[in-house]
């Protein structure tokens, strides 16, 4: 059974990643996309979010080419 969540954890979240794309004048260095999406990506496994807010989420943040936290998402084999 999953522990219960903060109803507002996507939107606190939202505002973070704001917070931040703000500090570096409206667009994430990569080092920093790339440290929200495995943020974000940590959060989806252990069930803090849901497949949907993640998705949501990553809208606001650039795509990133050979993205690491999806590769360690999947798993390597």
């Amino acid at each position: 059974m999953t522990a219960p969540r903060p109803k507002d954890v996507s939107k606190e979240l939202a505002d973070r990643i704001q917070a931040d794309i703000d500090y570096f004048g409206g667009e994430l260095p990569e080092k920093t996309a790339i440290s929200w999406r495995g943020y974000l990506a940590a959060m989806l496994e252990w069930q803090l979010l849901s497949v949907f807010e993640y998705r949501q989420l990553l809208e606001g943040i650039p795509s990133v080419e050979d993205d690491p936290a999806i590769d360690i998402l999947k798993g390597r084999e």
